[in-house]
């Protein structure tokens, strides 16, 4: 399997360049992260690599396919995206939220897939959403309809799974279980791309990252050896020292502001 491939991505809005020729490579069965500052253009490429937004130019290939040539429901069969937005009017329960994510599985007479019902439990199981299954989703919090929408990706059984910053919203026992969970569903053969505004939290869940500034990929590769205190000065200006989870061993990044050159 070669993993998520994504070559000469270029989108404009109008006249001004958003997603500037980006090549990017995620390998299959890991957990990558996508960060850069505020309006690097993040949210748009991930819009793009997950088939939901055509680029002005550029491929998108994922396992050997061009994910744009596909069927639309062939490619939600493959791909998953949890974007940041989660709001709706619809009256909806969590249960038939998270039931959404298997319409691509059905048949076109919207017959259940034999085991439905079981994937749709296990995803809400593996988000903590369990007891929340008959109420309202407009009733819900931020955090809590982001753990929905989470479960309705996991019911799509994607190989590729995109998420816009996953850990909005949540409380930090929360934001830890989502990226466990994310790491523990690459370790079975799932890839995953997350952008992440914490670059903390990018540093210790993630394998890969790629660093996006101004819609244009100043870094990539393995996590430990891109997010550099150079890097991050560069990119941030902000001074990085990497330190050590003295409970787990992870590498830790603290920051301070550059010292003042006056």
């Amino acid at each position: 399997m070669s993993g998520l491939e994504a070559s000469r991505i270029t989108i404009t809005a109008g006249k001004k360049l958003l997603i500037d020729g980006v090549d990017c490579t995620i390998p299959p069965g890991s957990v990558a992260a996508l960060v850069g500052p505020n309006g690097a253009g993040k949210s748009t490429l991930l819009r793009a690599l997950a088939a939901v937004q055509r680029p002005d130019a550029g491929a998108v290939v994922f396992e050997g396919a061009d994910l744009f040539d596909l069927p639309r429901r062939e490619r939600a069969r493959i791909v998953a995206f949890v974007e940041q937005d989660t709001a709706t009017e619809t009256a909806m329960t969590v249960a038939s939220v998270v039931g959404l994510g298997r319409l691509p599985h059905q048949s076109l007479w919207l017959e259940e897939t034999a085991n439905s019902a079981a994937i749709v439990a296990r995803a809400l199981e593996a988000t903590s959403m369990t007891e929340f299954v008959d109420r309202e989703f407009a009733s819900l919090s931020g955090g809590e309809r982001q753990r929905v929408m989470l479960a309705r990706a996991l019911a799509q059984e994607p190989a590729l799974l995109l998420l816009d910053e996953p850990t909005n919203h949540l409380d930090i026992g929360a934001q830890l279980a989502v990226l466990t969970l994310l790491r523990g569903l690459a370790a079975e053969g799932m890839t995953v791309l997350a952008a992440l505004h914490d670059l903390g939290l990018a540093a210790t869940y993630s394998d890969h990252v790629i660093v996006l500034l101004n819609g244009t990929v100043v870094a990539a590769g393995p996590t430990a050896e891109t997010l550099t205190p150079e890097l991050l000065r560069k990119v941030y200006g902000v001074q990085a020292s990497v330190l050590t989870n003295p409970v787990t061993g992870a590498r830790v990044l603290a920051f301070s502001p550059l010292p003042d050159a006056g």
